[in-house]
Order: structure tokens, then sequence, then C-alpha cells
């Protein structure tokens, strides 16, 4: 470029710099019939200048002092370091190429917004079959790219034979603005409908202030991301923490790291929050069923969820699908990630933010981390103490913004607490019920059988129910009630025996088998027994009579002085001085139920 003889030192520098020579496109025969000569000579002029300026501001030489490169650009022009721009645009101050770098970048270089007096909003160019075409390609669920949109459309516009068709620049501006004007349908189709009640769609605001600390707790799960050892296994795993958050003051009150059966962390978690509470909610939200199940849950585990809850008297409300403001507890979520990347073996919140040692090829990584693990894990208890320092920390923090702003969430909780609940309460509330039969051996549940004398001797018909209650974490016991929900008795599991316990088992295992020997031998003792006396003193005697009476056969009547022998069936002296036994099987089954039957639990 010739540089001007009468301009300033500054100006001839900058106008003598090479990289600020800029190219600009052609402009189409679209622009030109849509652009007057004045206009479309302004607009190139001024992109020119912007084009300049972002390039002189970027130089390295420059860097963290953009301003000052602005000023002394800005100084430059106006002493007409560019005078073919100069004589185009004239003089013009840095706010006003501010604005035109804004608006340029703004519509992705649309040179065209830089007109003196341009219109965006006027009326497209393209033809309605080409229109309806490109909308149906845009609104493709597998998201094509602009770039491949109008590859493709123009490709079908060509086989097709269609007239006047448009350059690359021109569908573009049309896809910005059909996207623009059409948001809404854009996304729907692009993103399903989460997408539009997270992009789109407005959404409510809480006012927390409207409840009180343990009136409503949220509950939801959170994949861990760190492993721990699998105490089951052995081997490393993401485990599930489930959490339930106090909405008023977001303090966690209860939180579970699942290692078994979901249903149990979730009623583990919500019997901690209780007890931290000391009272038990009135509320508790959580995702909407079906996605909860699917999540968290097997088989029919979220009806026992519901029983349990119904049991508390604790209401509960399902977040409504597909929205994700419903879950506040989300965001304490993405608060937990700072102790997740405290954890050594932190493995990322997403794939772009995972560690290099779990990426390919990163050997040297993965050496390191090895060296520095020293084959040491982070078991449960780790993984559990490290979340109860971190939660003490979190609890103290003052929140800056929202109801809780200048105020801590452990203030809050503190001034909220109940005044405390019984735990032997809260685990007789918590025990699940069940219906099922009674065999030989007992009750037959989770794999075991559990037994007590009172439920020796009853015969369960078809359609008969034996009415259990059980604790969802103490599987040792069960409660058995009858029909009329008296409690029956506290039935405990019984061992399985070492099959050759004398010659191979352990001393333990020895006195199992002689225990439940015993047993066995003292319950039939029991029946028979009072079954031989029952014979004499009640079957025998009235068989006799119905003989006598029918005249079938004269039986002579029975030495009072005889008696049965228990253990040979035979008759002998009554022996005056014993002890007088009690009731017989009638007498026994006779006396009433709350006197033989109930007890309490301890």
């Amino acid at each position: 470029m010739k540089v001007p003889e009468k301009i300033s030192p500054l100006a001839a520098e900058i106008a003598a710099d090479k990289s600020l020579e800029i190219k600009l496109p052609v402009p189409s025969e679209e622009d030109k019939k849509e652009l007057s000569k004045n206009q479309l000579e302004f607009a190139l002029a001024a992109s020119r200048l912007i084009l300049k300026l972002i390039a002189f501001s970027d130089q390295p030489k420059y860097k963290g002092k953009k301003v000052i490169a602005e000023k002394k650009f800005i100084k430059a022009y106006n002493q007409k370091a560019f005078p073919d721009i100069y004589d185009v645009i004239g003089k013009r101050s840095l706010p006003t190429l501010r604005t035109w770098r804004t608006k340029y970048l703004k519509e992705n270089k649309d040179y065209r917004v830089l007109a003196r007096n341009y219109k965006t909003s006027k009326a497209s160019s393209i033809p309605p079959e080409q229109s309806e075409v490109i909308v149906k390609m845009i609104c493709n669920p597998n998201k094509p790219l602009v770039s491949d949109v109008i590859r493709s459309a123009i490709n079908y516009f060509e086989a097709k034979r269609f007239m006047h068709i448009k350059s690359y620049n021109t569908y573009k501006r049309y896809i910005d603005n059909w996207i623009k004007e059409n948001y809404a349908d854009y996304v729907f189709y692009r993103e399903g409908e989460k997408g539009l009640d997270d992009l789109v769609l407005p959404y409510l605001e809480r006012d927390w202030n409207l409840v009180e600390v343990g009136d409503l707790i949220i509950m939801d799960g959170h994949v861990n991301n760190y492993e721990i050892i699998n105490p089951f296994t052995g081997h490393p795993k993401r485990m599930m923490t489930i959490g339930a958050i106090d909405g008023r003051s977001q303090y966690l009150a209860g939180y579970e790291i699942a290692i078994t059966e979901n249903v149990l962390a979730i009623a583990s978690a919500l019997r901690r929050a209780i007890l931290m509470l000391g009272k038990i909610p009135k509320v508790v939200y959580i995702d909407n069923g079906k996605a909860f199940t699917a999540k968290y849950f097997h088989g029919n585990d979220l009806d026992n969820l519901e029983a349990l809850f119904a049991r508390l008297g604790i209401k509960v409300i399902f977040a409504k699908k597909y929205h994700a403001q419903s879950k506040p507890i989300e965001v304490f979520w993405k608060w937990m990630a700072e102790l997740e990347r405290m954890v050594p073996t932190y493995v990322g919140t997403s794939i772009q933010m995972q560690p290099p040692r779990m990426n390919r090829g990163e050997f040297l990584h993965r050496k390191f981390y090895e060296k520095a693990m020293q084959n040491t894990t982070v078991d449960i208890f780790a993984a559990h103490r490290a979340m109860a320092w971190w939660l003490d920390e979190y609890h103290q923090r003052k929140k800056s913004s929202g109801h809780l702003k200048d105020l801590t969430p452990a203030q809050v909780f503190n001034a909220g607490k109940g005044a405390g609940i019984d735990k032997k309460e809260l685990k007789f509330l918590m025990m699940d019920t069940h219906i099922t039969k009674l065999y030989r051996k007992g009750i037959k549940m989770f794999g075991t059988w559990y037994w007590h004398p009172e439920i020796f001797g009853k015969q369960i018909d078809a359609g008969d129910e034996v009415r259990v209650k059980f604790d969802l974490f103490d599987r040792d016991f069960i409660l058995v009630y009858d029909r009329n929900g008296d409690l029956v008795c506290e039935a405990f599991d019984v061992k399985k025996v070492n099959p050759a316990a004398k010659l191979l088992g352990t001393p333990e295992e020895v006195q199992e088998v002689e225990n439940q020997l015993a047993l066995k031998e003292r319950l039939k003792s029991s029946v028979v027994g009072e079954a031989k006396k029952f014979l004499v003193d009640e079957i025998y005697p009235f068989v006799k009579k119905q003989l006598n009476d029918a005249k079938i056969l004269q039986l002579p009547e029975p030495d009072s002085s005889q008696a049965v022998d228990e253990d040979s069936g035979s008759t002998s002296k009554k022996d005056s001085g014993k002890k007088k036994k009690k009731g017989n099987v009638l007498d026994r089954w006779n006396v009433p139920e709350n006197e033989t039957r109930r007890r309490k639990i301890g």
C-alpha cells in the first residue's frame, strides 16, 4: 500500500503493518440487489476497518493492553492511516468502532449489518419451496450442523433442478434468522421436551421462606465421581450417594452411600435425616415416579418406599416430568464436586473433566498415579469420613444470594430443629409389613427361616395369611401378628447347621446342632405326652361310652389307680406325690390369646 506523504509517524507505522492487510469476500449478486451502491460501499469499508482493529489489538505485544492498542489504532486511523477507508467512512470515535465490532461479530461477520439504514427484518429472498426443505433439514433430531444442512440442501436443489439457487451465505443468513424467530420449535425438534423446558419455557421461582425447617425434604441420588472399593466384591466401583436435603435451610440432613439394595439406602438416608431433624418431615419431594424407579429401584421397590412414607405420615410429591428446575438438590451435587475432586480415585464429572491418567496413551500419568496410591484404596469408611468432614465445612459457608443470603445452612437448620425423636419408636414405624404363609419350619423370608415356639403346631389353610413386620436394616428377627393384629411372637432366623458337625465342625457348630435337636425333642414331648394323657382322659372314655350305649361292646371301667406312662404308654400306679401337669391341648389353646401369645417388644 502506498503511504500518503503528509501523515503522522504513528499513522505511517500502522499503515505499513503487513499483518493488517484484510481481504473481504466478493459481494454476491443477492447482496448487490439488497443493498444500494452507497450502502454496500460503506458496509465493506466499515467491515475492513473492524477486522483491522481486531487484528491490531490481538497482536502478542498488546496482550493485556488491548485498550491501549485500540486507542493507538483509532488515533492512527483518524490521521488517515487508511485513506481509502477514511474517504468512505470519515472520522470515527473508538466507541463507534466498538459498537460496530459487537454488531458485526454478533451477526457472524455479516458486513451488511454495518450498512447505513440497513433493516435486518427484510423479507427473505429464499423461495418458499427451498425454505421448506431447509427447515425440515435443520429440524432433524440428529442435530446436523448448519454447514451440513446448506450443503445437502444445495445438492438437493441442483438434483431437482430448482430455479434461483442461492449462495452459501444467503442460506446461512436465512437459517440464522429462522432460528431466532422460531427458537422454541427449533429447540423442541432438536433437543426434545427436556431441552424445551431447560432453555425456552419460563419457570417458577420458589420462595423457601414460606416453609419451615423440616417441612419439606428433597431426596435424590447422585452417582459419585470417584471410585470406592465394593466390600462385597473387592472391586472399585462408582457408588451412589442418596441425599435428603432440607428445603428451607439447604442443609443435607441425611445421606447414604449405597452398597446394597437402593431401597434400603433411601430408607437409611431418610432415617438419618429424621434423627438429625429431631422430627418427622411433613413432605418428601422426589423425582417423578417412573424415572425414580428406573434409576434407583428394582421391581416393586418404589411401592415399598411409598408405604414407608405412609407409615411415617409423610406426604410425597413427585417432581414434574422433564422439569429440571423441580429438583433443587441438583445444585448441592454441583457443590459436592469440590469434595469429589479431592478424592485420589476421582474420575471426573464428565469426559472432558476426567484426569489424564484415564485417557489413552497417558502411560506416565497412570504410572505416577499408581506410585502415589501405593496399592491403597478408598473404602466405604474413608468415603463416609470424607463426606462428614466436607459437610461440616460446607454447612458453615455463608450464602451470597438467595433466601439464605448472609446466612449459613447450619444457622438456619439448627434454629428450626425439632426436640428429638425416640429411636425405638422410629425403628418400629419404619418396619415394613409383609403377608406370607406359615410352614412346618416356620416363616420363610429373605432366603432364610424364622422360628419361635409360639408358632409351633399351627396349620395354615389355603388362603389364610400371616402378617409379619420386619426391620429394613436388621433382618435377624421378624414380628408375627395374628389376624386380629395382635402380636404373637418375635421370631428369629434359624441358622443352617453343619451336616457333619461332630466330625468336621467347630465347637459352636456342634452346639448349634445340639440346641436345635434339643428344641425338637422338647416340642415333640409337649405334643406326645399331652396327647397320650388326652387319649386316656378324654378320647378313650368317650369312645367306650359310645360302644356301651350302642350295646356293641361292653368294656370294663379302668382302674382309677392306674395312669398312663408318658414314655411307654403303659399303665402304672399313680404317684400321688407328683406335681399336677399343665392342662391338656384343648385347655392350653382355649386360654385367651392375650394371656399366652402376646408379648411386648423390648
